[in-house]
């Protein structure tokens, strides 16, 4: 076998590998990218209660100011399965006069998320406790 042939073939496996990798790691890498946008896409359903009852909340307004924008993305956990799960989650916010954190425990029930427990703590001065809701939606 010549020189160039030689060459050919090793070109041709180089290439190959190539192929190999490409096919194994492109189909991983889309998979990851759509579980990580699921699991953002639930954290938000789930934390959505929650920053609407601090918008809502004259005492965080009042720490705050307005308006009142949540930090992404958001930190914790968040499990659906056919429309029933839980998440616990953190949340920042900020507004004009300084920032905060909502602590959210929520439960799912039907595709609807009722959130049971929710904090907030500035920067600043002690937390507000928003929500604490022991009924049956948010027993495990």
């Amino acid at each position: 076998m010549s020189a160039s042939e030689q060459e050919n073939v090793s070109r041709s496996r180089r290439n190959l590998w190539v192929l190999a990798v490409v096919l194994c790691v492109f189909p991983a890498l889309i998979l990851g990218a759509l579980q990580w946008f699921m699991a953002s896409a639930r954290k938000q359903a789930a934390a959505d209660p929650a920053i609407f009852a601090a918008q809502s909340s004259a005492a965080v307004v009042a720490r705050l100011g307005t308006p009142i924008v949540p930090a992404w993305p958001i930190q914790g956990w968040a499990r659906s399965q056919k429309g029933n799960g839980a998440a616990q989650l953190t949340i920042g916010l900020s507004g004009p006069k300084g920032l905060g954190t909502l602590t959210e425990i929520a439960r799912q029930q039907a595709r609807q998320w009722r959130v049971c427990q929710l904090e907030f703590a500035a920067e600043s001065g002690s937390p507000i406790q928003l929500i604490s809701d022991s009924s049956r939606h948010c027993t495990p």
